[in-house]
């Protein structure tokens, strides 16, 4: 085999092995972010007073940064009030959250509250969004 040959099939399998791993690189940042799973909401207690713990499975995906918690409510009384939009309600790096925002009023002694959950990639942009979960408090109005 002359030099110009092995030379020729040298940089043949350069780029070959190159687009080989060009094309595997490419392919995790290109999948959208997942959505985070096992969501779950439960009550809890801090110094006497009721909050809402929401988890999550942490995510695997290592373009995964942290995780923003969204949270909605209606007021349940003799009749129902009216579900609010998600908000916003923290970020974080941890896979569980601590609602200790809690209220209720005398219209409404019970007050159902609805959460999302999504992860945050590593340029700040937001995956989609958890299953909802809910939850109803009653404290004292």
């Amino acid at each position: 085999m002359s030099h110009r040959e092995l030379t020729k099939k040298l940089f043949m399998m350069i780029v070959g092995a190159s687009l080989l791993f060009s094309a595997t690189a490419c392919t995790t940042e290109d999948e959208p972010l997942p959505a985070p799973t096992n969501v779950a909401v439960q009550p809890g207690n801090s110094n006497g007073q009721g909050t809402v713990i929401v988890s999550w499975a942490a995510s695997s995906d290592p373009r995964v940064e942290g995780y923003a918690i969204y949270r909605a409510e209606q007021g349940i009384g003799t009749s129902d009030g009216e579900k609010t939009e998600h908000k916003l309600q923290a970020i974080t790096v941890a896979t569980q959250y601590v609602d200790d925002e809690l209220r209720t009023t005398e219209q409404f002694p019970t007050t159902r509250y609805f959460y999302l959950v999504a992860v945050i990639g590593s340029g700040g942009e937001r995956g989609p969004v958890s299953e909802e979960v809910s939850i109803d408090y009653q404290g004292s109005a």
